[in-house]
């Protein structure tokens, strides 16, 4: 004999308990305001880590600024002994008269002014009696100093661009970023050029 079962069509009120209600209400509220909260503080953090990279670019830049200082320094002292042509600082003074440099030329401006220095240097070769004097001697020295204040900027920026790059770029984070429409940030690397001019000769 073939089952034949028999539909229940009684129309039954689908009820559940105030508490029952209360769980889930509260639960599609915390999990909104959580969302909300994790959104929120993971836009804060971004902000946070542009500022912090904001604040190294600009320890780069004070630094190269004193390099720059010190160069001109150095050229205004030795001109009238090696006649040397004020047209070697040009395309650093034009980037330079532009006020803050933006990060993105850090590398072009390093170089450019490692070239400067190296002119100076190599100039200096051809007039023992300027390599002895004390003021070149000086400026010399704070060059120097220069250079190893920029190395530790850059490390200190390269890390925050590295901290901020890899935060934007993973998940959930990586939604806020998209929303914000962040991309990463370059690195600041000196160029070959530039590790290559920066050593000074002293003359000791």
């Amino acid at each position: 004999m073939a089952y034949d079962p028999k539909p229940d069509n009684n129309i039954i009120a689908v009820r559940t308990s105030g508490f029952s209600k209360f769980i889930v209400y509260i639960s599609f509220l915390l999990t909104l305001t959580i969302t909300l909260w994790l959104y929120i503080g993971t836009k804060n953090k971004f902000k946070r880590l542009e500022q912090d990279i904001n604040e190294t670019a600009s320890g780069i830049d004070v630094q190269l600024q004193r390099r720059f200082d010190a160069l001109q320094k150095l050229v205004e002292t030795t001109r009238s002994a090696m006649n040397y042509e004020k047209s070697t600082l040009e395309s650093i003074v034009a980037l330079r008269t532009t006020g803050k440099i933006n990060p993105k030329d850090f590398s072009e401006y390093e170089a450019l002014t490692s070239s400067a220095i190296r002119g100076v240097n190599l100039s200096l070769e051809r007039y023992p009696e300027l390599r002895a004097n004390e003021n070149v001697k000086e400026l010399q020295k704070a060059i120097v100093d220069c250079e190893d204040n920029i190395a530790a900027a850059r490390r200190f920026y390269n890390t925050n661009i590295r901290r901020f790059n890899s935060s934007i770029q993973t998940w959930p984070a990586v939604v806020a970023a998209s929303n914000l429409r962040l991309e990463t940030k370059m690195f600041f690397e000196a160029s070959e050029r530039s590790r290559q001019d920066v050593k000074m000769d002293l003359g000791f």
